[in-house]
């Protein structure tokens, strides 16, 4: 098993930080990780999640007269891919840290690239429901997956941007998806392909490539990494010991594994994020078709979908920014919410002209956008712990994707063009969403008092074994708010 934990806390070649010249090093050191490990993700994030949307863009290119779709049989094949998703989203994680993030990651890729183009094949109802059932078990490794990887390179101040860059992979999926399809769909014909075929083969087939470069180019810890010297790697470890204190766990344990199931923090963090991303992944699905029902046509549809995303990127990276020098995530998510409830009003409000309802979306995309980055870099944030952390994650991104199961259902054919339905049941979503956020906000603001006014209170009657084994738990990690 794969123990990326190494203990430099002896080690007298690493300064203190406080140095000037240490603060230089370490500003370089994050340059350089972020160069080399953030983009790429953010581009394997992109193929990920166009390759989970396309379907969108292939409904408006007559995927489901091809296939003889009726009534909500198109819903069930979104939905249907969430199952697979969240079936083996834990083993997935499990595997990473049995295997390696270099090996694991690339190796999802490759299975979910091959499941995208056979979809070229598909003839029916069920060959479709079939195929993004499987799509949806080999993309399950990906997200869980660079999110605790992040974890493994980065500070917790450091992560919600981090996580918020990565994160714009699905902006840039959404916005590149519309203007991908417009391009593929023309290929209409060729081969005797038809236009939703070939965007299922050209897109499955890039992720494929892409992730024979990703085995030779992703680095597993900052300890081993080849691309740093033995000083960065030094530095690199040593900060994220120092940044978690007493709540670093040296030693890999698998009674790690359990202690996720027994934190109430995951389990309020996954009602939270499954508001969040019901939201998130209805507007992704069914942009194309929000858009297409205010009057315009299908070109015109496919383009007028980038804009919103264009405005979701722009607000996860500011958000991101601002979140990680306040170091505060709850409040941000309330602020958020509330922007994507006023543009589900906007969409929703009769009497609102068509550009006014376009503005809606736009303004959706500002507020749901960013709020899943931010979510998930709220809990890793405050779980210590790497194998309690890698099920935290996976357990919080199961249940993400819960809300993308129901997300696939709120907009219902009969309900076009308008759509009404949808948009109400999405911002009572976020209504959701912003009620649980307030109560983690208020429960962890309590206990840091605690810990901070009576820090024994959390040791006593414990071994010093225990004391070393409690993570999160120790009087001396401050969760962040």
């Amino acid at each position: 098993m794969t123990k990326p934990d190494v203990n430099y806390q002896n080690d007298e070649e690493i300064a203190s930080s406080d140095s000037n010249d240490d603060k230089e090093f370490e500003k370089s050191l994050l340059r350089k990780m972020d160069l080399r490990i953030i983009p790429f993700l953010t581009f394997l994030y992109l193929l990920s999640f166009l390759d989970r949307v396309n379907i969108g863009n292939a409904k408006l290119a007559h995927l489901e007269e091809s296939l003889g779709l009726v009534n909500d049989q198109y819903n069930w094949c979104l939905s249907i891919f969430f199952v697979g998703y969240i079936l083996f989203e834990i083993p997935s994680n499990l595997m990473l840290i049995k295997t390696s993030p270099s090996k694991w990651i690339p190796s999802t890729m490759v299975f979910w690239g091959i499941t995208m183009s056979l979809m070229t094949l598909v003839k029916n109802y069920h060959g479709l429901l079939l195929a993004r059932f499987f799509l949806g078990v080999f993309e399950s490794g990906l997200y869980p997956a660079v999110i605790y990887y992040i974890t493994m390179w980065y500070q917790r101040s450091e992560q919600n941007f981090r996580i918020g860059l990565f994160t714009i992979g699905s902006s840039f999926a959404g916005s590149f998806s519309g203007l991908l399809a417009y391009g593929i769909v023309r290929l209409d014909g060729k081969l005797n392909l038809k236009g939703w075929q070939w965007l299922f083969l050209i897109e499955g087939g890039i992720t494929v490539l892409v992730a024979f470069f990703a085995y030779f180019y992703i680095s597993d810890y900052p300890e081993s990494a080849k691309w740093l010297d033995e000083k960065e790697r030094r530095f690199a470890t040593q900060r994220l010991i120092q940044d978690a204190g007493k709540a670093h766990v040296i030693h890999f344990d698998k009674t790690q594994l359990f202690e996720a199931f027994k934190d109430w923090k995951v389990y309020v963090s996954m009602i939270q994020i499954f508001g969040l991303a019901t939201t998130l992944y209805s507007f992704a699905m069914f942009l194309p078709s929000i858009v297409n029902g205010l009057g315009f046509d299908f070109v015109i549809s496919q383009l007028l979908s980038v804009p919103p995303f264009l405005c979701g990127t722009a607000s996860t990276l500011f958000v991101a920014v601002l979140s990680d020098r306040k170091r505060i995530r709850g409040p941000f998510i309330v602020i958020l919410s509330l922007f994507g409830i006023v543009g589900y009003i906007l969409l929703i409000v009769p009497s609102s002209g068509i550009t006014v309802k376009y503005i809606g979306a736009c303004v959706v995309g500002i507020g749901a956008i960013p709020c899943l980055a931010t979510s998930v870099a709220w809990l890793t944030n405050n779980v210590a712990g790497n194998g309690k952390r890698s099920v935290a994650t996976a357990m919080l991104v199961a249940f993400a994707n819960v809300g993308g199961i129901v997300g696939s259902q709120i907009y219902r054919p009969n309900d076009g063009p308008h759509y009404l339905h949808g948009h109400l049941m999405a911002a009572i979503f976020l209504i959701v969403s912003i009620f649980f956020t307030i109560v983690q906000y208020y429960c962890l603001k309590k206990i840091n008092k605690k810990k901070r006014e009576d820090p024994q209170s959390f040791l006593d009657g414990k071994s010093e074994k225990e004391i070393g084994a409690m993570g999160d738990k120790h009087p001396d990690f401050i969760y962040i708010l």
